[in-house]
């Protein structure tokens, strides 16, 4: 397992594409295999030194099949190295600006950007609990003339955060999650409580009437937001994320707009777990299944 945040020590556990598809390789063993055929969990050598043959159907592959290194175009050190610095950077690198240092083409970037995004996402298994905070917010600020939760072309985000203490006893940020709604209606803002807030957590809102049905089911006590004075840990989290999308992004798609945020949280979730994050990136990565260019674009247009 590689730890570090050092591009040195990256530079010295990988030098050659050998050393990558080895990491790959020990990542897909390590999970438990399964042919991608018929699932049979039992495997044997294949044609090639990186490469599986199963042993009920006789279906060989490599250890980039069926995962999110299937057919990288960039080539294996360079993805390596992209995904290491979009990891261990604290606000990541945009696909230009990945394109000027790795020398590739900005479409390329962009597209491996994606994928290591679509690994970012939460697995939802580590629900909030305690103390917890949620509320919307518009990438992009509010409409003139469209009062209330009206956001016209703006993006609607809900985010939940977990607060904390830390070790000098100061209330902060446990982890927390951002999810695009259509509208702040209750069935719309029930879907963050779903995957991320356990029942048992007692949760504080503003006095907006979509969360007045989710009380059923959850703990909600309210609160009045005065512009933002009584949440101030979630509000200034969301200046945060507003500050990295202009500062790094500049802009972003809406249908891509989720992505952005789970590569936020995916790092701030795991800020005190740095010197593993690029190992439970590839982790993930080999875990996922793989996506192309045409994918993401149908993606778009839906």
């Amino acid at each position: 397992m590689f730890r570090g945040i050092s591009i040195n020590e990256f530079r010295e556990k990988f030098k050659t594409e050998r050393d990558c598809l080895q990491y790959i390789l020990d990542k897909k063993t390590a999970g438990g295999y399964s042919c991608l055929k018929c699932r049979c969990n039992q495997y044997g050598k294949g044609r090639e030194w990186h490469y599986l043959r199963c042993k009920k159907c006789g279906y060989d592959a490599s250890a980039t099949a069926g995962t999110l290194f299937h057919k990288c175009k960039l080539g294996l050190l360079k993805a390596f190295e992209i995904a290491f610095r979009v990891s261990v950077r604290k606000k990541g690198m945009s696909s230009c600006e990945l394109s000027k240092e790795f020398g590739c083409q900005q479409r390329s970037a962009w597209l491996w950007k994606a994928k290591i995004q679509e690994a970012m996402k939460s697995s939802g298994k580590h629900a909030l609990s305690g103390d917890v905070e949620v509320d919307e917010f518009l990438v992009g600020g509010f409409s003139a003339g469209e009062p209330g939760r009206s956001h016209g072309s703006k993006d609607l985000v809900v985010l939940a955060i977990e607060k904390v203490r830390d070790k000098n006893n100061k209330i902060t940020i446990g982890r927390a999650y951002c999810r695009v709604v259509d509208d702040a209606s209750a069935d719309s803002l029930k879907k963050i409580f779903d995957e991320h807030i356990a029942p048992q957590a007692s949760v504080k809102t503003d006095g907006w009437r979509g969360y007045w049905p989710l009380g059923k089911d959850w703990n909600i006590t309210k609160e009045k937001s005065d512009k933002g004075a009584g949440f101030p840990i979630l509000h200034i989290h969301i200046m945060n994320i507003k500050g990295w999308l202009r500062g790094v992004h500049h802009k972003c798609e809406t249908h891509r707009l989720q992505q952005y945020l789970d590569e936020y949280h995916f790092r701030f979730n795991r800020r005190g777990f740095m010197n593993s994050i690029f190992d439970k990136l590839i982790t993930k990565m080999t875990q996922a299944k793989p996506i192309n260019y045409k994918m993401i674009k149908c993606e778009l247009n839906t």
